[in-house]
């Protein structure tokens, strides 16, 4: 019997992302680095990382599905992040990850956006620091094809998007379809993972599953921009116990308080 946890889509460096108790960034010489102090949010998404730590560490395997950093928002001009220097962010994204202190762990290549500087992708980095497994050459592929005890999991990072959410099965649905179609080219899968949505969501039968896994980021200013109501993320984690060929799978899923918006209330 084996467990395999997923994360993805942690985010470090925004200031609605999760982060340690305790990040820290360099300043220009030669200042000391600054400890950044997590807000309110931050301090209940390391609470509730803790929680799932506490129950789910020392994995079998950890799989990392993309973007263990948020980057350095060059659209906005990093005013989101509460710092821009990428390898503080690395750092703190490593501090949370052996957390689990897990016995394997595997990553994927997330958005250029959030995980590339100039073409250079940091989650090679990323998976170089946290001692991740090389496949075919790469700390952190596109996609990767992982067998555990006799169940293939089909793992990658984007998968296409919709905040309206009657139709949130399509895109892993279809992601299902094409990986059952192109299995002679690739692999046969039981397990589709993407990730990337920011929500959770999971379509399957008796034999195959496919699911969007959860993230650790709450609902910034380009969702609200989207849609303020419908935009809000799904904070959590995905365990996998697999058994001679079989498995199944339970989700931590946490609702903050703390990210509730105030109440104006005129009496």
């Amino acid at each position: 019997m084996k467990k395999v946890l997923v994360l993805s889509d942690i985010q470090v460096g925004h200031k609605l992302s999760i982060c340690s108790d305790s990040p820290s960034f360099p300043q220009e010489a030669p200042a000391e680095p600054t400890i950044y102090s997590p807000n309110k949010v931050q301090k209940a998404l390391f609470k509730a990382w803790q929680e799932v730590v506490d129950e789910w560490e020392k994995p079998d395997v950890l799989i990392i599905n993309g973007e263990p950093i948020e980057g350095q928002q060059n659209k906005n001009m990093g005013v989101e992040v509460w710092t821009t220097d990428l390898n503080s962010q690395l750092e703190d994204a490593q501090k949370l990850v052996e957390m689990f202190k897990a016995k394997k762990i595997y990553t994927t290549r997330g958005s250029d956006y959030h995980v590339s500087l100039r073409g250079v992708p940091l989650e090679e980095t990323f998976g170089k620091m946290i001692e991740a497994e090389k496949v075919h050459g790469y700390y952190a592929p596109p996609n990767m094809f992982l067998k555990v005890e006799g169940v293939t999991f089909d793992i990658a990072h984007h998968i296409g998007t919709t905040q309206t959410w009657q139709y949130r099965s399509t895109p892993i649905t279809r992601e299902m379809l094409m990986a059952k179609v192109n299995e002679s080219h690739r692999w046969p899968a039981s397990i589709v993972l993407r990730s990337h949505a920011h929500y959770y969501w999971y379509v399957g039968s008796t034999t195959h599953l496919g699911m969007i896994t959860p993230c650790w980021k709450l609902q910034d200013w380009f969702m609200q921009r989207h849609t303020s109501a419908g935009g809000i993320p799904d904070i959590g984690a995905v365990r996998f116990t697999i058994d001679n060929g079989t498995f199944d799978w339970e989700a931590k899923i946490f609702k903050l308080a703390e990210f509730r918006p105030p109440l104006v209330e005129i009496k």
